[in-house]
């Protein structure tokens, strides 16, 4: 027995699976200075607060969309209200928006919560900032979420590095299931020994692949002549045979083979017709006599009576009582 040849897609999509993996992890790694500037409130900003000096300022706002106020330990409230010259209008409602981006910092170790929310159109607002207690060193940060994904986005090595990781990780668990299916689907071939004393699988045991094999062993025999597997005949041998010996006459004469018709009779269940018979010459008489008719008598037929049978009288009970009636 040999083992079939094994399909190389599965190990070879799982080879490419791991490379995209490990390339795109080094390439996303090398690019988290990017990552920094693009989600780090401290980094990427449009105003902030140091509660240390100030709790109020002015903030101009150059393209509309979704603004976000972020903090590390501070306990407060944060609102945001438009200016109109010199005047404040009311606060600006908050606004749940794009919530699939957050803010975190390059290297992991400071942790943003989220202060307020708004959709904002152009123009000048006051930030405000009213803390509750312990709010030395903190600080308030305004975001472009925006701006936060136009810049991740916009980076091409940021890309091409989270395009080659998401496709190793797609790749990676295909192959496996590729391999267990290649496994659960191994077949075996049976070898055998072939007319040249070479193995050879069975599926390659045809009539022709054998005929070659007997052809190349006999191409150098003197009396050349070859078998053929398929008919059962000697390649190249003279017909000497008499035509005579072809025929079975002889053997019908000698009543060892029916003919034609003997076989159709006994299939008919005919068996005196299928039987072989010699064939008697008869000689006709040269005096024959004239055949004698007999008359044939036809008895009269008797006319028979049907014989009167006497009338049975049946007896009479005297009373209902079945005593009377046998009796009777």
């Amino acid at each position: 027995m040999e083992s079939g040849k094994k399909n190389p897609w599965p190990l070879r999509i799982l080879i490419a699976s791991m490379v995209c993996f490990v390339l795109g992890s080094i390439i996303v790694l090398g690019q988290m200075n990017t990552f920094g500037d693009a989600l780090d409130p401290e980094r990427n900003n449009i105003g902030s607060i140091d509660l240390n000096t100030e709790s109020q300022e002015l903030i101009t706002v150059d393209d509309a969309g979704c603004y976000r106020a972020y903090g590390i330990n501070f306990e407060g409230n944060v609102t945001l209200a438009e200016v109109d010259g010199s005047d404040a209008k009311d606060d600006v409602a908050e606004s749940r928006c794009k919530l699939d981006w957050s803010a975190m910092s390059a290297d992991g170790s400071v942790e943003y919560s989220v202060l307020g929310s708004w959709e904002l159109s152009a123009g000048e607002y006051l930030l405000k900032a009213d803390c509750e207690s312990g709010c030395a060193d903190e600080t308030v940060w305004l975001t472009s979420i925006d701006k936060m994904e136009s810049d991740l986005i916009g980076s091409p090595m940021v890309v091409i590095g989270a395009t080659l990781c998401c496709l190793g990780i797609f790749l990676l668990p295909l192959s496996g299931v590729l391999l267990a299916f290649s496994q659960n689907r191994k077949q075996r071939v049976m070898m055998v020994v072939g007319p040249d004393g070479k193995l050879m699988p069975l599926t390659d045991l045809t009539p022709d692949v054998v005929q070659g094999q007997i052809d190349s062993i006999n191409q150098g025999a003197t009396d050349g002549v070859g078998f053929d597997v398929r008919t059962g005949e000697y390649i190249n041998q003279q017909q000497d045979r008499n035509p005579e010996q072809m025929d079975g006459s002889s053997d019908v004469r000698a009543g060892s083979m029916l003919t034609t018709e003997q076989v159709y009779a006994l299939m008919r269940g005919d068996v005196d017709a299928a039987t072989p018979q010699e064939e008697e010459q008869q000689v006709a008489d040269p005096f024959p006599t004239p055949a004698i008719e007999q008359a044939r008598t036809i008895p009269a037929v008797a006319d028979v009576k049907p014989k009167a049978q006497p009338d049975r009288k049946i007896p009479k009970a005297q009373n209902e009582d079945w005593q009377s009636w046998d009796e009777d």
